[in-house]
């Protein structure tokens, strides 16, 4: 678990600073409190401090005036603004001159503690992308591939384990996992790595050229067939042949694959002649093979000659830990003389971290591919990221409407139901103490009062 921060609190109101203190402290919390803007930067000087939390409206130096000197002075401190005469101006002000957040008195400690574990959880992310910056090197892969979770580990082990055997391999996962990327470290790993690597894309060959793709065909075999063509097993021989997406080839073709994988000879399309080759076979699906077996919409037959050695591949979800090394990877690639590499704020990293990448690794680079394109300086923030992407940062909707066919809407009436619910939710989190119930809801406990006597 992460220590908590270090928390200094500067209000000139006695019982608000001494009150803050003593909820911080309570909460476990390192905090100390002082009267004046002054005090306050001696504080600053003589020790370390995470945060601080000033008031805005204080004598001889207001909190804007203080915020300036607490960032030119220690810029890694970061700054809470908090006051009873907030105004949208005054907060867009204080954002400018480097405030890390703002808080209209008055405020529940609920409130102020959710800022400071969004303020925790972003430091600990700036951290990680500095050591990412620094530590980016071979060593956090395998190859072309990027990785160090446990899950990508165990793939590398594979790899090495699999590349010196002739067995077929079975490489399995969802699109953008990487599995061509596999392949190709397979044969490279190999002894067959001085040979041909051919790549066969399954699902984008016309059924009517399938055969002719895999086999070859012969000239005059077919109308457009003006000359001999080798196909992708004789362009493979003594190397490797990559059939991606094996599952998209038509029943009526797998039998024509089959011969080939059981004799090790084939015959082109038009031809006669029996022709050798050497090939070591590595196949990818998208599918539970296993499945689309029983199903009746892949062969059995094939299914166990290309199951034989298996590496399935995790979703990018599933890799937490390596979501921010790849993205710090991308950037380095898509950095050049013309576009300079770009680096990440902690909430664009905390937005990629939140993000479920049903597209993966794939996904993960074209998000970042176009927030490059669209970033003009040299950070990249969250309104460079894909719409879809802010809408998620903005967090889940805690309600929805649902106004198909309805005419008019009393929303005073509404607007009543609603908060009835809201109160009655937090009444039962609170276990009917109604000092927890106002604090669910970021209410004074008196307002809480009022509105259950109603």
């Amino acid at each position: 678990m992460s220590p908590k921060l270090r928390v200094l609190v500067v209000d000139d109101e006695r019982l608000s600073r001494e009150t803050t203190r003593q909820q911080l402290r309570e909460a476990g919390y390192e905090a100390e409190a002082v009267e004046n803007a002054f005090k306050a930067l001696q504080q600053l000087e003589e020790n370390r401090w995470d945060v601080v939390l000033t008031d805005l409206r204080m004598p001889t130096m207001d909190g804007l005036e203080f915020l300036k000197k607490v960032k030119q002075n220690s810029p890694d401190v970061e700054v809470i603004l908090m006051t009873a005469y907030g105004t949208v101006e005054t907060a867009v002000a204080a954002m400018r001159e480097g405030a890390a957040d703002f808080l209209t008195k008055p405020f529940s400690f609920h409130e102020l503690e959710l800022r400071l574990k969004n303020l925790t959880r972003f430091q600990e992310i700036q951290r990680e992308l500095n050591r990412l910056k620094a530590a980016l090197d071979p060593s956090q892969g395998y190859g072309s591939l990027i990785g160090r979770s446990v899950l990508m580990r165990k793939v590398f082990e594979q790899i090495e384990l699999f590349a010196q055997n002739a067995a077929p391999v079975l490489i399995v996962g969802k699109s953008g996992t990487g599995k061509e990327l596999v392949a190709r470290a397979l044969h490279e790993r190999g002894p067959r790595c001085q040979e041909p690597f051919v790549a066969l894309a399954c699902g984008a060959i016309p059924g009517e050229l399938a055969e002719s793709e895999i086999l070859g065909h012969e000239k005059g075999s077919f109308t457009g067939a003006i000359q001999r063509r080798r196909g992708s097993f004789e362009r493979a021989h003594r190397g490797t042949l990559l059939l991606d997406d094996v599952d998209d080839l038509p029943l009526e073709i797998q039998v024509k694959l089959l011969r080939v994988l059981q004799e090790g000879t084939l015959q082109r399309v038009g031809g006669e002649k029996e022709i050798e080759v050497d090939v070591r076979v590595i196949a990818t699906t998208k599918l539970d093979l296993a499945q689309a077996v029983k199903e009746g919409r892949f062969r059995e037959d094939i299914f166990y000659r290309l199951h034989g050695l298996e590496i399935k591949l995790p979703l990018l979800r599933e890799r937490g830990e390596d979501i921010l090394l790849l993205a710090e990877h991308f950037l380095r690639v898509l950095a050049s003389d013309e576009a300079p590499r770009k680096s990440l704020t902690p909430e664009v990293a905390d937005c990629l971290l939140r993000h479920a990448w049903p597209g993966n690794v794939r996904e993960l680079r074209r998000v970042l591919e176009s927030a490059v394109v669209v970033c003009r300086d040299s950070e990249i923030l969250p309104r460079h990221l894909p719409e879809y992407l802010r809408e998620e940062q903005a967090g889940p909707k805690l309600f929805a409407l649902h106004l198909a066919g309805v005419d008019s809407v009393p929303l005073k009436d509404l607007v009543q139901k609603f908060e009835d619910e809201l109160i009655k939710w937090a009444m039962k989190e609170a276990g009917g103490e109604q000092q927890r119930a106002a604090q669910l809801l970021g209410l004074p406990r008196t307002t809480l009062q009022s509105k259950l006597a109603k």
